[in-house]
């Protein structure tokens, strides 16, 4: 019988995932969270205390500004901030017809109504969109960082541009809008040239952010 040990090869290092942050459970499990807590407040909000801040809370705009602060705030990839906003605005929405139902006594077939299907579709496009940009913004990469920020922030200013067009928000929507993009720049200026270059683009787009909003006849 031979004395010779066999030589075992060397432990490996378990494979690191592919993914940075939390755990996808973790992520979706935030997002439906932050989604009843969205839809919740901003029913009883917008019902009792109304005010130029409840309607910029309860407008589409709004709700995509959330969306873009659920992927800065998750820091995870682009995909996954987009899944999760996603299912984060479609919770909101159930969630604030559902608060409806229950506080004020509305009929459950609001759950399902066109007006819900509809938020339902602008929860699709506006998570897909801005949940990665926020990802973006709050990523290492300056280059996305800026492009990212750029979205978020072209978005309120292109809804304050709008609704300045028209002579609407004239309870203080649109100032509210531009207070809240000047503090997502003033938030990344500890990266002075992501802000200034999102800063930069962020004009141009509004523009086309505020053309979206006509076209698509999507308002306050």
């Amino acid at each position: 019988m031979s004395t010779d040990h066999a030589v075992l090869p060397p432990p490996t290092a378990a494979s690191p995932s592919p993914y940075a942050g939390p755990a996808t459970p973790s992520v979706l499990a935030a997002a439906v969270v932050a989604g009843v807590v969205l839809g919740v407040v901003d029913l009883w909000w917008s019902t009792h205390h109304p005010s130029a801040w409840s309607s910029v809370a309860n407008s589409c705009a709004g709700w995509a500004a959330c969306a873009f602060a659920l992927g800065a705030a998750l820091r995870v990839d682009a995909l996954r901030a987009a899944v999760a906003a996603v299912v984060m605005l479609a919770v909101a929405v159930e969630a604030y017809y559902a608060a409806e139902v229950v506080l004020q006594l509305s009929d459950r077939t609001i759950l399902t109504s066109p007006v819900a299907m509809e938020w339902l579709v602008l929860a699709g496009v506006a998570g897909a969109v801005f949940g990665p940009a926020g990802a973006w913004a709050a990523g290492r990469s300056p280059v996305l960082a800026a492009a990212g920020l750029a979205v978020g922030v072209a978005l309120l200013l292109g809804d304050a541009w709008q609704l300045a067009e028209r002579g609407w928000g004239t309870g203080g929507e649109a100032r509210v809008l531009v207070l809240l993009a000047l503090v997502m720049l003033a938030l990344s200026l500890r990266r002075p040239w992501v802000t200034v270059a999102a800063l930069v683009l962020s004009l141009p787009l509004s523009l086309v952010v505020a053309a979206a909003f006509t076209v698509t006849g999507v308002y306050m």
